[in-house]
């Protein structure tokens, strides 16, 4: 029996992503007021972008993806 090439269920990104509680972030966000000015690009959205940036660049650390992100 071989190794089945196909893909089935989700990948792991979206089951990291499915761990956040959206509620409780934007709940965060509004005390805080850092969506006050916000137009299209939440807080919840800036989130989820920096973390895929983060496991598609392969960091492990935090200072390496601020290096990453400068440069």
């Amino acid at each position: 029996m071989g190794k089945s090439i196909t893909f089935l269920g989700k990948p792991i990104f979206s089951k990291l992503i499915n761990l956040l509680d959206k509620d409780k972030i934007d709940k965060q966000a509004e005390e805080s007021g850092t969506d006050h000015y916000c137009k299209k690009f939440s807080t919840f959205q800036h989130l989820i972008t920096m973390h895929d940036l983060w496991v598609t660049s392969g960091c492990n650390s935090l200072r390496k993806l601020s290096c990453g992100i400068v440069s």
